[in-house]
C-alpha cells in the first residue's frame, strides 16, 4: 500500500502537530470471560493479533459477506474496545448482541465514558508496519493507537477521569476541524461503513484486506466463506482507490462513480473536503481506470 502520493506530501507541513476532537466516533465495549472467543468468531481480523501493543482494523460481515461495520479493535485490559463511527454504532451493537447470546460477554455503548482525539506529530514518517498492525502505547490513562499514516497520526483515547491527561499531552498543538482528520484517514486508505452503506460493501471492494482488517488464516467467522472464496478463487476486478476533484463537491457514501459514457463503474466509500478540494476513497472497476471519472457532476482523478 502506498501512502506517499505527491498530494499528501504537499500537506505535511500544514497537517503536522494538529489536534482534532473526534466526536463523530463512538466506542463499543466488549466485556466478559468469553470476549476474545466471541470476537474471534465474528470479526474479519485475527483477535490473536490484537494485544496490549497492537490494535487492528476489523469488520463484522453478514452471512453474505457484506459489512455491517468497520472499526478499530483495541485491547483494553481484559476488555476490547471497538472504535466505530457513531452513525453505524447502534446497528453494529445490535448485530453483535444477536450473536452474543451464547457467550459470557457483555456489550455496551461506552461512548459517553471516553474522550477521543486525533493528533499528529511533527514531520512525516515512513515507518509503516508491514502487516498493517497498529501500534498501541499507553501513558497516564491515555491509550494511543498509531495509524499507518504518512502524517505521523494517532488516536488518543481516555476515560473521562483521565481526560485532563489528553489535554496536557496536546498542549502546543493546533486545533483542526474534522475534515483535516478525515483527509488523513482517507490518505491512509481507511474504509468506513456509514449509514448509507450498511450491508452493501464487501471487504475486498473497500480494500479492508489491504489495511490489515481481514485475516485469511484465522478460521471461521460470519461471512468468512464468501470473503475467502473471493480471495482465493475469485478474480477481483474492483479495487479501493483514492480520488480527488479540484472542485468542492458534496458526496454521500454509496454515490455512483460514472465513466465518460455516464455508466456506473464504482461507488463512493467515504469522502471529505479539504484545502479547497474533494477527496474520496472509492470502489472502482479496474476497466474504468483509464476513463474520465465523475461523481455528482464533478470531475475526479485517481491519486494512487
Amino acid at each position: 500500500m502506498n501512502f506517499t502520493n505527491q498530494d499528501a506530501m504537499q500537506h505535511i507541513t500544514q497537517l503536522q502537530n494538529i489536534a482534532c476532537e473526534l466526536g463523530h466516533y463512538g466506542i463499543i465495549r466488549v466485556h466478559g470471560e468469553d470476549a476474545k472467543k466471541f470476537l474471534q468468531g465474528q470479526l474479519t481480523c485475527d483477535i490473536e493479533n490484537v494485544t496490549d501493543e497492537c490494535a487492528s482494523l476489523g469488520g463484522l460481515c453478514n452471512v453474505q459477506g457484506r459489512l455491517h461495520g468497520i472499526f478499530f479493535t483495541i485491547k483494553y485490559g481484559d476488555d476490547y474496545l471497538l472504535l466505530v463511527p457513531k452513525q453505524g454504532l447502534e446497528h453494529l451493537l445490535n448485530k453483535l448482541k444477536m450473536y452474543a447470546v451464547f457467550f459470557k460477554v457483555e456489550l455496551t455503548d461506552a461512548s459517553l465514558d471516553f474522550q477521543i482525539w486525533g493528533h499528529t506529530q511533527k514531520g512525516a514518517t515512513a515507518n509503516f508496519a508491514e502487516d498493517m498492525s497498529l501500534v498501541v502505547t499507553r501513558d497516564n490513562g491515555v491509550t494511543e493507537v498509531h495509524l499507518n499514516s504518512l502524517f505521523n497520526a494517532s488516536f488518543m483515547i481516555a476515560e473521562k477521569e483521565h481526560g485532563s491527561a489528553i489535554i496536557k499531552a496536546l498542549e502546543g498543538t493546533t486545533l483542526a476541524d474534522v475534515n483535516a482528520w478525515d483527509y488523513i484517514e482517507i490518505q491512509a486508505h481507511i474504509p468506513l461503513v456509514l449509514e448509507e452503506t450498511i450491508e452493501e460493501l464487501l471487504p475486498h471492494f473497500v480494500g479492508l484486506h489491504l489495511v490489515g482488517g481481514v485475516s485469511f488464516d484465522k478460521g471461521c467467522y460470519t461471512g468468512q466463506e464468501i470473503v475467502a472464496r473471493m480471495h482465493y478463487r475469485g478474480k477481483l476486478k474492483t479495487h479501493a482507490l483514492l480520488a480527488y476533484s479540484k472542485d468542492t463537491a458534496t458526496l454521500t457514501p454509496g454515490d455512483k462513480v460514472l465513466n465518460a459514457e455516464d455508466k456506473a463503474v464504482g461507488d463512493v466509500i467515504r469522502s471529505t473536503v479539504f484545502d479547497g478540494k474533494t477527496y474520496a476513497l472509492i470502489s472502482l472497476a479496474d476497466k474504468a481506470l483509464e476513463s474520465p471519472l465523475s461523481i455528482n457532476n464533478a470531475e475526479f482523478e485517481i491519486l494512487d
